[in-house]
């Protein structure tokens, strides 16, 4: 198989950004205990500023997981082996430098990641919502009595900074090989509106769409770094 481990040097580098927009409620949570003084039950994640503020953000972790499990179903929807990142015994069979297609993007306990996907935050106000929620029981279908529960959302249509760094594998403006052509379907996916992140997605919450979105492809040329292509992320 193809050696992924080349992170000895620098041979392209992809830069893509955009404007990340929910086109639904959105919940990135911090679990089911909410922080000390927070007046709902279930609230999202947030980040304070330097300026002393305080907003909700998408975590870069969210959507590298979210992008990676997407890319994990196209390979089993083409019938291709597939195996758990936390699989130990895969990962120390591919120590010899044939590691798989997943490894060989997203990485492995045992190999570095060739994606790079930073924490998102809102370009204005992340404005939100109190909505309040039922419990099922399972047995009777109906509402559980006793137990309601507020959660806090954001509203729809907040635009997010969204940038994503790609290492070594050329996607645009031709993908080099089978990694940079599921790339591009991935981003084409985000593109077009079909990626869920977050909470309760069952539900259609967390729905983003990827706009405006660019890519800058970097060479290293006499010892610099230089950029030999640009265009839009469609």
């Amino acid at each position: 198989m193809q050696r992924f481990d080349d992170f000895d040097r620098l041979e392209v580098l992809t830069r893509i950004t955009g404007s990340l927009v929910n086109l639904t409620p959105l919940r990135v949570g911090v679990g089911r205990e909410p922080p000390l003084g927070a007046v709902v039950d279930i609230a999202p994640l947030r980040i304070r500023f330097a300026g002393g503020g305080t907003s909700p953000y998408i975590p870069g972790s969210s959507l590298k997981g979210v992008l990676r499990s997407l890319a994990e179903s196209i390979l089993r929807a083409q019938d291709k082996h597939v195996h758990d990142p936390w699989d130990f015994e895969a990962v120390e069979e591919e120590k010899n430098g044939s590691f798989c297609l997943m490894c060989g993007i997203f990485g492995s306990t045992g190999l570095a990641s060739h994606v790079r996907v930073y924490d998102a935050y809102p370009e204005g106000e992340a404005s939100t919502f109190v909505k309040t929620g039922v419990s099922i029981n399972r047995d009777f279908r109906g509402v559980q009595p006793g137990f309601l529960y507020t959660e806090e959302q954001v509203v729809p249509r907040v635009r997010w900074r969204f940038m994503m760094d790609v290492i070594n594998i050329r996607v645009f403006p031709e993908p080099g090989d089978e990694r940079g052509r599921l790339l591009r379907q991935l981003l084409h996916m985000l593109a077009s509106g079909m990626v869920q992140v977050g909470a309760r997605r069952t539900v259609g919450y967390g729905l983003v769409k990827l706009e405006q979105g660019r890519y800058e492809v970097y060479e290293v040329k006499n010892g610099v770094l230089e950029k030999v292509s640009e265009g839009g992320v469609a």
